[in-house]
């Protein structure tokens, strides 16, 4: 669920950089889990890479040491605060690697021996690059990083949201504005978020969970850029044949799934200009 942690995370730090400005990052929404919290944020502004690598690893042991003693509800909200947490110290250590990272690419031997030394640093933290198309590399968590520190604690629907969303980490789905799944693939994942959504309706992930689930579907349905599901020069618009046979797989396979009726008004109105939007005042009547 790449593309809605990003923008979370640009807001968040978008906040961050605001009330740095007024001297009072100590107390910016990353860091209100605990004073130790405010004392490691204060710790990461000033640090080379090396120090904020060794700080990622120590508030990990010590939310694991925590996790032992708090309720499972209590154990919710301390995953979305140190979840927040750790995407603002992660941006602190791209920043610091900001040189190398622009330059992941390079064939230059020097710079590959410096990618691989700091990839080596990385592995030790559980930390890994994300290539995100376009040349864009980041540094973030191994796939299963979360899950692994939460799934003992949490209640069921955030074992199985951070499961589900460990499996996913795995193949990112989207890069260059085009799909890097199959679209069975994403049909598959769209259907295991309405799997989701129908097994914990009331869960307080819900709306998050539904906001990525309708980006999954509407790429499902019409694709991307470099992806779409449709030929959409004016004087000829069809479908391709492999995303209609790929739409009847999921029909047989899924008929009762909220997106049934969503393939039948993209087959019947692809030709309309305003299908995208047609698309999403149907999602918001899910």
């Amino acid at each position: 669920m790449r593309k809605l942690i990003t923008l979370i995370v640009i807001t968040i730090l978008a906040s961050a950089c605001k009330k740095s400005e007024n001297n009072t990052v100590s107390n910016n929404a990353v860091t209100k889990t605990d004073s130790t919290s405010a004392n490691h944020s204060a710790t990461a502004i000033k640090s080379d890479s090396g120090a904020l690598l060794d700080l990622f690893t120590k508030r990990k042991d010590e939310i694991i040491l925590k996790l032992k003693s708090i309720s499972a509800e209590e154990a919710n909200a301390l995953y979305e605060k140190y979840h927040e947490e750790n995407g603002y110290l992660l941006h602190q250590i791209d920043e610091k690697e900001d040189r190398l990272l622009q330059n992941f690419y390079s064939e230059k031997d020097a710079d590959k021996k410096e990618i691989k030394l700091l990839n080596d640093k990385l592995v030790k933290h559980q930390l890994q690059f994300d290539e995100l198309g376009e040349g864009i590399v980041e540094i973030t968590t191994k796939p299963d990083f979360y899950y692994s520190i939460f799934k003992n604690y949490v209640t069921p629907d955030y074992k199985e949201y951070l499961l589900l969303q460990s499996e996913e980490n795995k193949q990112p789905y989207s890069a260059d504005a085009g799909l890097i799944i199959s679209f069975k693939d994403l049909g598959d994942r769209v259907v295991s978020w309405e799997i989701f959504m129908n097994k914990y309706p009331n869960s307080t992930l819900m709306k998050s969970v539904k906001d990525e689930y309708k980006m999954y579907q509407l790429d499902y349905l019409i694709g991307e850029d470099n992806t779409p599901t449709y030929e959409r020069a004016a004087d000829e618009k069809y479908i391709y044949p492999e995303n209609i046979q790929e739409f009847n797989r999921f029909l047989k396979k899924y008929p009762n799934s909220p997106t049934v009726p969503l393939i039948h008004i993209f087959m019947e109105n692809f030709k309309n200009e305003n299908i995208a939007e047609m698309l999403r005042e149907e999602q918001d009547k899910l």
